[in-house]
């Protein structure tokens, strides 16, 4: 019942591309994610894939994830390196309080913090909150079934909600 009320509740506060009011998300979107997704794949597999060949990333590390996802990156992307500092991405399968655990040597001004299931349970939307308003932070997407996070320095601090 929590999921479909959250849910209700980020249909009405999101919105598309067209309510994106930065050139970086918009542009993600609208040449990243909105890309078809393909069968069988799950949001965030979607999110993850499209984002890495988006920025062609280099480097990933996966915390907490499960064997499935981590087996579907390596045979989509068999060049990338895993857990070679500093990050390109980092995804956390549960997000609790991973966060204060990631050094700043882990991470760069491009690095995208991918956090699944962040409307599972009550604690992973406070903990999702909590990360939002870390000083570090300066972008966050937030795609319902995941949240994106991104350190990039030369941008304003902005928060979206956005339906993919």
């Amino acid at each position: 019942m929590y999921q479909l009320l959250s849910y209700l509740k980020f249909l009405i506060g999101s919105t598309n591309q067209h309510g994106v009011h930065s050139p970086f998300v918009y542009n993600f979107l609208t040449k990243g994610l909105y890309r078809e997704k393909k069968k069988g794949m799950s949001v965030k597999e979607h999110v993850l894939t499209t984002s890495i060949s988006y920025f062609k990333y280099k480097s990933i590390a996966f915390v907490y994830a499960d064997d499935y996802i981590i087996n579907r990156i390596v045979a989509i992307f068999g060049d990338l390196e895993f857990d070679t500092l500093p990050l390109d991405v980092i995804f956390v399968e549960e997000n609790g309080k991973v966060f204060t655990s990631i050094s700043k040597e882990s991470y760069h001004n491009d690095t995208m913090l991918l956090i699944s299931g962040i409307y599972k349970n009550k604690q992973r939307k406070v903990a999702w909150q909590n990360i939002k308003e870390l000083p570090e932070v300066t972008v966050t997407i937030d795609l319902f079934h995941c949240g994106l996070v991104f350190f990039r320095r030369e941008q304003a601090k902005e928060h979206f909600k956005v339906r993919i």
